[in-house]
């Protein structure tokens, strides 16, 4: 009688450790998820401004080629569908941990 009462207070106890450290790590994994989303967030920002800056530059000249165009307008195409996927992968790992 007396191990049945010890091995159940120790199953408690190793069921409560497990439900502290699940919590403890979803807790983490949810920090970590938010600052991916936030780095990159700024990065594609700094990327579409250096993108446009260059974009500006070719636009000043006079006569923008059709191939310079072409390219200007899939760099941009490249980098919404980019930045789109990364945001879409996030908000599934964060719909995750909810």
């Amino acid at each position: 009688m007396d191990n049945i009462i010890i091995f159940s207070i120790i199953a408690v106890i190793v069921v409560i450790y497990a439900i502290y450290r699940v919590s403890f790590w979803k807790k983490r994994v949810k920090i970590e998820t938010r600052e991916a989303e936030d780095a990159v967030s700024s990065s594609f920002k700094k990327l579409r401004e250096k993108i446009e800056k260059n974009v500006e530059m070719l636009d000043n000249k006079p006569g923008l080629s059709e191939e310079e165009k072409e390219i200007r307008d899939k760099l941009q195409e490249a980098l919404d569908s980019s930045e789109e996927i990364i945001k879409k992968e996030i908000s599934d790992i964060q719909k995750e941990l909810d």
